[in-house]
């Protein structure tokens, strides 16, 4: 073998060592953030968040659910097509959000809405030429009112509001991601509060909390 191949070998051998490396990192900590309110998601709580045989009533057959394709609150007239999204393409960590003003976006890092752990869906309050967006009614929502996921087998999952909290921009949100994985929770994220032209946010985000009551 000549010199120039050994360097050749030499130099893929460190590149795939440094992209490993890389991607470990990674892995290592996930930060959402949803209309501007940063919050954090670690990857390894991932795995717990989703594992079924820590859900009440182990021992029980879990059926893992579809991908979510629809979002349907009838209180709020929401029937809104489910996007699919990961991180925002800028690479600054934040979570994508929905391409349009009618759909939603359910963030493919965590849980599918079915899943132990929380799930998370992010939709549009507004937008320039939008006076009403897919949630400008959700802070409207009370606690009991149905929220109800179709997934990709045709599956509807039936999700009841137990909670609704509004948060500064800059509030740490961490019981979003909560890593008690006894039930299976939708969390459902959108603006709120004052926009701020300057910086082109919403001074508040309101998150409603619901939990599965049937499929």
């Amino acid at each position: 073998m000549n010199t120039h191949s050994t360097n050749m070998f030499s130099w893929s051998k460190a590149f795939l060592v440094f992209l490993i490396v890389g991607l470990l990192t990674l892995g290592a900590s996930i930060f959402l953030q949803t209309h501007g309110a940063t919050l954090s998601y670690v990857a390894s709580d991932v795995a717990q968040l989703v594992a079924p045989s820590n859900v009440a009533g182990a021992g029980v057959s879990f059926q893992v659910p579809g991908k979510p394709v629809r979002l349907i609150i009838p209180s709020i007239n929401v029937n809104a097509n489910v996007q699919s999204v990961g991180l925002f393409w800028n690479g600054d960590g934040s979570m994508g959000i929905p391409t349009n003003f009618t759909d939603v976006a359910w963030y493919n890092g965590g849980p599918r809405p079915g899943e132990p752990g929380s799930a998370v869906i992010d939709g549009h309050l507004d937008g320039k030429d939008v006076k009403e967006a897919v949630f400008y009614n959700l802070d409207k929502l009370k606690a009991g009112d149905l929220v109800e996921v179709v997934d990709s087998k045709g599956q509807t999952l039936q999700f009841k509001v137990v909670a609704t909290k509004s948060y500064d921009y800059n509030a740490p949100t961490n019981d979003i991601f909560s890593n008690d994985i006894s039930k299976a929770r939708l969390n459902l994220i959108t603006c709120a509060g004052d926009w701020d032209a300057a910086h082109k946010i919403y001074s508040q985000r309101i998150v409603v909390f619901t939990e599965l009551v049937s499929s």
